[in-house]
């Protein structure tokens, strides 16, 4: 019998499950603290419960859970993690420090089917979607890895459209803020969709995590060259639907505008953003387009960018300019690739003696797969 990864239930569907085994419901909240608090590796440490439930357990369900692989840390103290999955595929998740804060950007898929010309992921193409455990899993073995620095914010903005994962992203966020699991406020995690508008709208009515949009763009002809899912859902469709969330989520969007030298950065382009939203209230994370490998594009000049900024905060919006953490071991906003690993360690770094290189608790030294 094929059993199911346990770490992949919602809290709700768990109960379920336990019921259709005969267990009672509230054993859902004993397991979920045993997997998410104490981090059980295996059913039969969990004591509380009953030993015939425990090898019930054992018979339906298994405990997933990633292989760390890999990590690079940058000068300023942001860390990539590489993580193989079960296929051999891997992928990527990254730990920014921004003062007594720091941030978990977690990955949702391997790759990305969405073909974003200035981003490494989509121009690497998709794999499959992540599981709810391979979600979660990126923050347990993160926060294993540093005990001593919680992860105090969640975004969904590694790796994949986490819209186009929409279920499973949805079931992470339940563990990620459930009593039983994480417990992470709603306010501290947040979804970044490029504009899928029907996932948008079930958003609003479906989960209390904080919204961002990958909006890049002003004009549909430009936004389509740069991000062809606005072909399918454009700019008109995107602010009505995103005035929808204003209504009744009351609630700010964030912007994040990955700034393109000479396509989207010049003062109309300002102007044009500051007509364009006019009717709800956001902020603009401007961001400096980080170069990679296969980009087509070229980062703009600074005072391009102070200026573009300028304009918006002289017009009453709220503007800043996203610290770029990470570009020089490829961990900033749109480098993040992954790839299919090799199993064969004589692949990953070695030392001295021909052994694969060590890098702090089980992961390896080095990034492989880009």
């Amino acid at each position: 019998m094929q059993r199911t990864d346990i770490k992949s239930l919602s809290f709700r569907e768990l109960e379920q499950a336990l019921k259709g085994l005969g267990m009672p419901a509230y054993s859902a909240g004993q397991i979920f603290v045993w997997l998410y608090k104490r981090h059980a590796t295996d059913f039969g440490l969990m004591t509380n419960i009953s030993k015939p439930s425990r090898l019930l357990l054992a018979q339906h369900f298994e405990i997933g859970s990633l292989k760390p692989l890999a990590r690079q840390t940058g000068r300023d103290g942001t860390t990539k993690y590489q993580f193989m999955l079960s296929d051999g595929y891997s992928i990527e998740s990254v730990l920014i420090p921004m003062g007594r804060w720091h941030t978990l950007c977690l990955s949702t898929q391997v790759g990305c089917a969405l073909g974003c010309r200035f981003c490494l992921t989509g121009i690497k193409g998709f794999k499959r979607n992540l599981s709810v455990s391979e979600i979660t899993c990126q923050l347990e073995l993160v926060q294993a890895e540093n005990p001593g620095t919680p992860v105090s914010h969640i975004v969904f903005m590694g790796m994949g459209e986490p819209f186009a994962n929409y279920d499973n992203t949805l079931r992470a966020i339940d563990v990620l803020t459930s009593e039983y699991g994480y417990q992470y406020s709603h306010r501290r995690v947040t979804v970044s969709t490029a504009g899928l508008v029907p996932q948008i709208r079930r958003f609003i009515g479906e989960s209390r995590a904080n919204l961002a949009v990958s909006l890049n763009a002003l004009y549909d002809d430009t936004r389509t060259a740069m991000m062809p899912i606005n072909s399918r859902y454009p700019l008109g469709e995107l602010i009505d639907v995103l005035k929808d969330y204003h209504k009744k989520r009351k609630g700010w969007i964030t912007f994040e505008y990955v700034m393109i030298k000479g396509v989207n950065d010049g003062i109309g382009h300002a102007i044009q953003l500051a007509k364009l939203t006019r009717d709800f209230p956001f902020k603009v994370n401007l961001i400096p387009l980080n170069r990679h490998r296969g980009a087509d594009y070229e980062r703009p000049d600074d005072d391009r960018v102070q200026a573009f900024q300028e304009y918006l905060l002289g017009h009453n919006i709220v503007c800043m300019v996203r610290t770029t953490h990470g570009e020089e071991i490829d961990a900033a906003c749109g480098q993040l690739g992954g790839g299919k690993v090799e199993r064969n360690t004589s692949d990953l770094p070695q030392d001295s003696g021909g052994h694969p290189a060590q890098h702090r608790g089980n992961f390896q030294g080095g990034i492989d797969g880009h």
